[in-house]
């Protein structure tokens, strides 16, 4: 079920399909001089195939509109994209017996275990009954494998997932519409069945997402307003209320459009990943956990990310 992936191993990977790669590293080149980091992202995309075969990895160079059309081909929503933040390569993984993200499905949660293994909550849109597929998490080895996850209520939705440090996964589960209740559980590696582990209350007029652990053992997650206002909190099992650290901001202006991705560095450096509202693309942020201050690194072109470990 692992699926290691070293910054070199990384590197060798190259686009295909129709997926944006053209990072900008216009900001902070220490971003990608900094071991610890590995930031790889992810997102869905239609696969290019001929001949229900996946063309074969190459330069993005190498895709130009003269070859295109002269291969015939069949796009079908079917993979995921992986994409490395420092090398701007990317790689599509494809199922070949079950699609893996359907177009009626998003993608809720992404991260890496503690052994590097990469895991993805692929959540239906619909509630109705008739659901082709149930909600899942799908481990993105070789071969892929995926648990259907149990415990979940016909409305609510498995996202914001954490391999912590102690190699266990977690998530928030609240409604579908993104609203709450909110509730912190955890999710059996093995079952995929899914047990509350903490008392914590969340607020009931702001949405929670976006789980990150520290070194030190600490939780993070941010609450977003009805305006858009994003608050960074800390979870504390001693605590019956997410303790509230700062609101976030960016160039003295309040963030206004919750976040896509938080994790946290080796060092201890937390990362916020996002845009601001009505703006593209999404990029990567230092945040400063005492006055909510966020300084953009790098933008960086994708869904979500996580920090792939050793």
């Amino acid at each position: 079920m692992s699926y290691k992936l070293s910054r070199r191993k990384f590197g060798q990977l190259v686009l295909a399909g129709s997926v944006v790669s053209g990072l900008s590293y216009v900001t902070n080149k220490a971003l990608g001089q900094t071991p610890s980091l590995n930031i790889v992202g992810i997102g869905s995309s239609s696969i290019i195939t001929t001949d229900q075969k996946v063309i074969p990895e190459g330069n993005t160079t190498e895709f130009n509109s003269t070859a295109s059309k002269s291969v015939p081909r069949d796009i079908k929503p079917l993979g995921l994209v992986l994409q490395s933040l420092m090398t701007g390569k990317a790689q599509v993984l494809v199922d070949k017996s079950t699609p893996l993200v359907e177009p009626n499905e998003i993608l809720s949660g992404f991260t890496s275990l503690s052994d590097g293994t990469l895991v993805v909550a692929i959540t239906p849109l619909s509630i109705s009954r008739r659901e082709a597929t149930p909600t899942r998490i799908t481990f993105l080895g070789t071969p892929v494998k995926t648990l259907i996850v149990s415990g979940l209520k016909e409305n609510q939705q498995l996202g914001s997932l954490l391999g912590t440090n102690d190699g266990r996964l977690i998530a928030l589960v609240g409604n579908k519409n993104g609203t709450p209740p909110i509730r912190l559980v955890d999710i059996n590696l093995q079952t995929g069945e899914i047990s509350s582990i903490s008392k914590v209350k969340f607020p009931n007029d702001e949405r929670v997402s976006n789980l990150a652990e520290c070194p030190d053992g600490k939780l993070y997650t941010s609450l977003l307003g009805f305006d858009g206002d994003t608050t960074l909190v800390q979870l504390d099992s001693n605590q019956k209320k997410p303790i509230r650290l700062a609101q976030l901001k960016f160039d003295g202006k309040a963030w206004n459009n919750g976040l896509q991705s938080l994790v946290c560095s080796a060092t201890g450096q937390l990362l916020a990943f996002g845009a601001m509202r009505y703006e593209s693309p999404n990029a990567v942020y230092s945040v400063d956990k005492n006055s909510g201050n966020m300084t953009r690194l790098q933008d960086f072109d994708t869904a979500q990310i996580t920090l792939v470990r050793g």
